[in-house]
C-alpha cells in the first residue's frame, strides 16, 4: 500500500481493515511472528483512523477560536470606549471645578452664601466621585471578563500531538494549538515531585514538545500492570504577560493522552 492508496480509505474502511487483521490474531494456526506483524498492522490504521479523528477536531478547534477571537476584540473595544468616557468625564469634572472655584471667590463676601454655595459644591462633588467610581468598577469588570475569555480560550490549548510506541520506547509530542506564546516551565508525572527547569521551553502557536516517557511507563507496568495504565501529567505553563497556568491530562498504557485541560493556576 502506498501514500495515495491510504490517503483514498475512508474512515469505515479503515476501522475494517485493522479488524480483520485483529481478527487473525486469534487464529489457532496462527504463530507469535505473524501475530506481530498483524498487531502492527492495526495499530497503523488505527492510528491513522485517530490522527483523522484529530484532525477533524483541530478544524472545530480553529473555527471556536476564530470566533473567540472576534469577540475578544469587540470586549477591548467597549474597553476602550469606557476609557475614553472615563477621560471626557474627569475632564468635564475638571471644568466645572474651576468653575466652581471662580463661583467660590465671587462669594467670599457673603459668608453665608458662601456657606450655601460650598454645600452646592460638596455635592457636586461627591457625585463627581461616584461617577468616577462607577466608572472604575465598570473597567475592572472588563478587565475580569476579558481575563476570564483568554482563559477560556486557552482550556485546550496543549493537546497531544502524536507520539512512538514500541520495543519499550514511549514518546509523546504535546502541541500548542492556541494563539498565544507559552513558556514550558516543568513537568509532574504522576505521585513524583515536579521537574522544573531554570529557562522554559518557548511554545509559539503550532510548536510541540517532545517528552520521552519511556521509563515512566516501564515503572508503571510494573508497578500497575499493562491492563488499565493511567499516569496523571500536569505540564507548568506561563503566558508572556506572567500569568501562569497548569496543563493536566492523562497517559495511558499505549502512551496516548486522550484530552488535556489547561487552566489559570499558580504554582
Amino acid at each position: 500500500m502506498n501514500i495515495e492508496q491510504l490517503s483514498t480509505m475512508t474512515e469505515a474502511d479503515l476501522q475494517a481493515t485493522a479488524d480483520r487483521h485483529l481478527l487473525i490474531i486469534d487464529g489457532q494456526y496462527t504463530s507469535d511472528m505473524e501475530k506481530q506483524y498483524h498487531v502492527s498492522q492495526a495499530q497503523f490504521f488505527l492510528a491513522e483512523l485517530d490522527r483523522r479523528k484529530q484532525t477533524q477536531e483541530r478544524v472545530e478547534s480553529g473555527k471556536i477560536a476564530d470566533r473567540d477571537y472576534k469577540l475578544e476584540k469587540w470586549v477591548i473595544w467597549l474597553i476602550g470606549a469606557e476609557l475614553v468616557l472615563a477621560v471626557v468625564g474627569l475632564l468635564f469634572g475638571w471644568i466645572e471645578g474651576a468653575k466652581q472655584t471662580k463661583v467660590l471667590d465671587q462669594l467670599n463676601q457673603s459668608g453665608a452664601a458662601t456657606a450655601a454655595t460650598l454645600t452646592a459644591l460638596q455635592k457636586a462633588q461627591e457625585a463627581s466621585l461616584d461617577t468616577q467610581q462607577h466608572t472604575l468598577d465598570n473597567i475592572i469588570t472588563m478587565n475580569n471578563a476579558l481575563q476570564d475569555q483568554l482563559d477560556q480560550n486557552l482550556t485546550g490549548v496543549i493537546q497531544y500531538g502524536g507520539g512512538m510506541s514500541g520495543n519499550g520506547i514511549y514518546r509523546v509530542n504535546l502541541d500548542n494549538n492556541g494563539k498565544d506564546v507559552l513558556s514550558l516551565w516543568g513537568n509532574k508525572f504522576g505521585n513524583n515531585s515536579p521537574a522544573m527547569k531554570k529557562q522554559p521551553t518557548i511554545l509559539n502557536p503550532g510548536d510541540s514538545v517532545t517528552l520521552d516517557i519511556s521509563d515512566l511507563i516501564a515503572k508503571a507496568q510494573k508497578q500497575q500492570g499493562s491492563s488499565g495504565l493511567n499516569i496523571p501529567i500536569e505540564l507548568y505553563l506561563t503566558r508572556d504577560d506572567g500569568t501562569k497556568y497548569v496543563a493536566k491530562g492523562t497517559i495511558l498504557g499505549n502512551g496516548y493522552i486522550p484530552h488535556m485541560t489547561t487552566t489559570r493556576k499558580q504554582w
